[in-house]
């Protein structure tokens, strides 16, 4: 074995065996679940559950155990997207409650989410367990793989099932819902209700659609090298393939094996210029990046500081049941200030410490980034004011000009998507953008208060 081979496996071994001194001894427990805010769009607000009270949302932020989400803006939308891929969709004015996000002795994980006002989509893939909404004491478990919306406001309750059926349990009675049925039921008296065929067209039916396309493209488009590593990704832990997919791609670097990079970034980006770190009193502060791909490459896997191309992303193992509150970096460039959380806050300091930009969804200098345009129309395309309305989407790409001097690679297959992508280029080392020192810093270290060690995992 030559010395430069068994430098670097040293370096490995001495890497992982740091990371056993910095896990926090609460986020040992394997019955802590987070599930993903992965979309949001006007003035969403998040209450973690720790006497905060409600708080501006941060994207990739982790939603735990009596988390409360309201998508509070007239414009406002949010999703969250669970461990298999499923997802929830928040429409202005809904607000819901996670009341148990827990992982069972026998595995099987149960989530229990209550529908507090508004309109919210699901799209349940039924790979993660036991699956429940509630509203006003009524309540609705999946048995198989559904997608529905449900409307809970001012004493009324319906449900309408798009493929699928679900079991809704109101008072004494057990009703079945099936595919193309709506169910309406008045909270006040759950004896009487009504079982109808059809779906009554919803405003924001478009949005929900386009949502649901893009992650079914993207995801089914992230099917790596056979004769990679990444055949050990989990279909129990999908969230987040589809950003990976959309916004980036994997390549194979000589000596290091695939790794993925975002698109549009330069050799001197650096994945922790923008973020946050979050308070959770079950394991202490956790990265959040406003990325919105920012999900998996910082709860799992490693960064690498790849000569000639940059930082990049590498999966690593099959450890679906453990993830990094502080990102993992197991070869970070020279005079790297390894990432280090800020001391644990005394009563009545923030719960949040900001690094860079974190007021929104951050996108690296020249790249495109999603907008949602919309109209309201009739559902015949009328102006009459009698019309139910509805708002119609698309997405809209502002226009964009690569830069010769940021690596590109190539492009997932085109398809419906939030935006329209991009062109992009085969993958090659990276050079600097203009105007850009191909240094990189260790920002996000600094700026949090320093440290020296390298990272956390669960």
């Amino acid at each position: 074995m030559d010395r430069c081979r068994l430098g670097k496996m040293l370096l490995l071994l001495a890497t992982l065996v740091s990371l056993v001194w910095v896990i926090p001894a609460a986020a040992l427990d394997t019955n802590v679940r987070i599930v993903r805010l992965s979309f949001t769009s006007g003035d969403v607000q998040l209450d973690r559950g720790q006497d905060q009270g409600f708080e501006r949302a941060i994207l990739n932020t982790p939603i735990v155990h009596g988390s409360r989400l309201w998508a509070r803006g007239d414009d406002a939308l949010a999703e969250v997207e669970f461990e298999d891929g499923s997802s929830m969709r928040l429409t202005p004015g809904a607000s819901v409650e996670f009341r148990d996000l827990s992982l069972r002795g026998s595995g099987e994980k149960f989530s229990f989410v209550e529908l507090v006002s508004g309109t919210a989509y699901f799209d349940i893939r039924n790979r993660m367990g036991d699956f429940r909404v509630s509203f006003g004491g009524q309540q609705i478990s999946v048995p198989h793989a559904a997608r529905f919306r449900v409307l809970g406001d001012s004493g009324q309750f319906k449900v309408a099932v798009y493929s699928g059926d679900l079991n809704v349990r109101s008072g004494d009675n057990q009703i079945g819902v099936r595919k193309g049925e709506t169910l309406s039921l008045d909270v006040s008296d759950p004896s009487q209700y009504n079982l109808a065929k059809g779906i009554a067209e919803g405003s924001y039916d478009d949005w929900n659609k386009q949502r649901q396309q893009y992650t079914q493209s993207y995801t089914s488009a992230s099917t790596y090298s056979a004769d990679s590593s990444y055949s050990s990704f989990s279909p129990d832990y999908s969230y987040g393939l589809a950003d990976l997919a959309y916004y980036g791609n994997y390549f194979y670097a000589p000596a290091w094996g695939w790794a993925w990079r975002p698109y549009y970034v330069g050799a001197g980006w650096n994945p922790f210029l923008d973020g946050a770190w979050m308070w959770y009193p079950q394991f202490g502060y956790t990265w959040i990046s406003p990325y919105p791909w920012g999900w998996m490459p910082y709860r799992y896997g490693a960064w690498n500081f790849i000569p000639g191309y940059g930082w990049c992303w590498m999966p690593g193992g099959a450890m679906w049941n453990s993830w990094a509150v502080v990102p993992v970096v197991s070869h970070p460039p020279v005079n790297w200030v390894a990432l280090h959380p800020p001391a644990a806050p005394v009563a009545g300091a923030p719960s949040v410490v900001t690094v860079g930009r974190v007021s929104g969804p951050v996108y690296p200098p020249g790249s495109p980034h999603p907008g949602l345009e919309k109209s309201l129309l009739s559902p015949t395309g009328s102006a009459s004011p009698s019309a139910q309305r509805v708002w119609k989407f698309s997405g809209r790409n502002p226009g964009f000009a690569p830069d010769r001097n940021v690596m590109t690679s190539s492009a997932p297959p085109a398809t419906a998507g939030p935006v329209g992508k991009p062109s992009a280029r085969a993958a090659g080392p990276a050079t600097a953008p203009r105007g850009q020192s191909s240094g990189s810093g260790g920002h996000a270290g600094r700026s949090a208060g320093g440290g020296s060690h390298g990272g956390g995992r669960r």
